[in-house]
């Protein structure tokens, strides 16, 4: 009997293959005329990732474990990018700041604080709706000390390497990748994705916000000229195509091959194009 759809492995590893796409853009641009198809191609990763990792939140049987992999990931990448951009900086000028693990730890902090102060709250338990308050708002607190150290200046080393840890350890709201657009984005999708109508319409809607407020769409020549975000409405189709069955367990190949695939790709031009 055929399959209906794609299950959470399939639709995981057509992401992976957009997301490596969009990578070999970014990271051979200015060493070749890579087309600006490949960056358009990789549009359609983000909203996969981000959905598939509130299905997660929402199957797992340890949220804390779940979540413990995905900071992990996040400091390993902060780490592994700091290495790439002194030894291997990019032809284009640009840095590596990719670490879609920490955006995926947000989304999945707001989830469980929230879930857990409702929790709380209805039990009495006041001082866990504290402590669970307080942790909800962390990435809140960590880009206000961001702002308050960079006002503040530099004069001291120690105020360095503080911003260096909280850089790091940390994830924040405003310095992630992709930032609060795609943590509503992953908001939205917990809410909804229970009913595909309903997440058709969410992602309908917030792919229509994010082109009239970020897009010039005066003419046809600047619409792939300017942000080209709002082309994440191509992976609606495979959203809706997700037939809610896990498939393999290759969780780990995942989290390998992120930030292997970036480091890899970055390694390579920086060679080509010495």
């Amino acid at each position: 009997m055929l399959q209906k759809g794609l299950n959470g492995f399939q639709i995981k590893l057509l992401a992976l293959i957009f997301m490596t796409i969009d990578h070999i853009h970014f990271a051979f641009q200015g060493v070749y005329e890579v087309p600006l198809a490949f960056n358009i191609i990789g549009r359609i990763a983000a909203p996969i990732f981000i959905f598939m990792v509130t299905e997660g939140m929402r199957y797992t049987r340890n949220r804390e474990k779940y979540m413990l992999r995905l900071w992990i990931g996040s400091l390993i990448m902060n780490i592994g990018n700091a290495i790439m951009n002194a030894y291997f900086p990019l032809k284009s000028g640009g840095i590596i700041i990719n670490n879609i693990f920490s955006t995926l730890f947000i989304i999945c902090l707001f989830i469980y604080g929230f879930e857990k102060v409702v929790s709380s709250l209805k039990a009495k338990q006041y001082y866990k709706v504290l402590g669970f308050s307080l942790l909800t708002l962390l990435p809140f607190i960590s880009s206000a000390l961001i702002f308050a150290i960079t006002n503040t200046g530099f004069d001291h080393l120690y105020m360095i390497y503080l911003f260096k840890f909280i850089m790091t350890a940390f994830p924040s709201i405003l310095f992630t990748e992709g930032g609060y657009v795609l943590i509503l984005l992953g908001l939205g999708f917990y809410l909804f994705g229970r009913s595909k109508i309903k997440l058709g319409v969410f992602y309908l809607i917030s792919s229509a916000v994010y082109f009239f407020l970020s897009v010039d769409y005066s003419s046809v020549s600047t619409l792939l000229a300017s942000d080209i975000q709002w082309l994440m409405i191509l992976a609606l189709p495979f959203l809706l195509l997700y037939n809610r069955e896990k498939g393999r367990s290759m969780k780990y190949f995942f989290y390998l091959y992120y930030p292997l695939h970036i480091y890899g790709l970055v390694t390579l031009s920086y060679f080509l194009g010495r």
